[in-house]
């Protein structure tokens, strides 16, 4: 029986290449398993970020509007309730209950999003105190990626206006802070993930090995976020078939989507040094 040979075209190629990865790696099963870990981490979460919201005193509404933009209209509704109940009473104990838990269950998060990652860059498991130490790290800088992105988000034109009429603050500033600080959230997310793709390597890898799959995830994120939320506002109505079951449907099918995109993003870089490097060996090939 003839095998079947991978397409000549490079674009065609690395799309073969990357379903082919899809397959053998198993990563509907893994996004099923990251999304079980998501969703554990969600509530704990959300009680950390809505004290954290009654005692800063920042904008609930602003930031609902900003995820509105991309997520579905059942997510956000379900954040807003929750956020709005446990955010109206502000307590520095249940912002430390949620602290604590929110890094557990991230803990356990970015542990399997990292399997699945070596997995990618066909590594062996990672055990040891080393592999703890990066998994906490990185649930550290994710929680302030996080929290910052939130301030960014809930600074809104309002409380802009207000600091430039009572506190001094330069109309140019203000004007550059409304302008740049979604691009800035951007950045962060960039960044925290671009961090988690590095930290998961026994060595140092070049910024070309990273950055694509880093760019893709995000990009592929955003994009299914939005799909997903025109489609289920529009076409699905999960809300007016399953009632108050929909929403839970909703997050779940969401949550599997994110973590199918986190762990493609690295497929990519994978996908990407195996073609560097058959390239490589075809040049010293006499």
């Amino acid at each position: 029986m003839k095998q079947f040979s991978p397409p000549k075209n490079p674009f065609f190629r690395a799309g073969y290449l990357l379903a082919r990865r899809f397959l053998r790696h198993n990563v509907g099963a893994q996004s099923a398993a990251l999304a079980f870990y998501l969703l554990f981490m969600l509530f704990p979460f959300l009680i950390f970020i809505s004290a954290l919201l009654g005692m800063l005193h920042l904008d609930v509404a602003g930031i609902l509007a900003a995820l509105a933009e991309f997520l579905p209209v059942e997510v956000v509704d379900f954040a807003e309730v929750y956020l709005t109940y446990v955010g109206s009473q502000p307590s520095p104990q249940l912002m430390v209950f949620g602290l604590v838990f929110s890094i557990y269950f991230p803990m356990r998060a970015t542990n399997a999003l990292m399997r699945s990652v070596r997995t990618a860059y066909h590594l062996g498991p990672a055990h040891g105190v080393g592999q703890v130490l990066k998994t906490l790290l990185y649930t550290v800088l994710l929680i302030a990626a996080i929290a910052l992105t939130l301030v960014l988000m809930s600074v809104s034109d309002r409380i802009l206006a207000y600091c430039v009429a009572n506190f001094g603050l330069p109309a140019v500033i203000a004007e550059l802070w409304a302008r740049l600080r979604f691009p800035v959230a951007a950045v962060v997310g960039y960044f925290a993930l671009f961090f988690l793709y590095a930290l998961a390597q026994d060595s140092r890898q070049p910024w070309r090995n990273i950055w694509p799959g880093t760019l893709a995830a995000l990009a592929g994120w955003l994009c299914l976020s939005w799909l997903y939320a025109w489609y289920v506002e529009h076409i699905a109505h999960y809300s007016l078939l399953y009632g108050s079951i929909g929403t839970v449907i909703v997050l779940l099918i969401w949550l599997n989507m994110s973590a199918m995109a986190l762990i493609m993003g690295a497929e990519l870089n994978g996908t990407l040094m195996s073609l560097r490097k058959d390239k490589l060996e075809k040049a010293e090939t006499p």
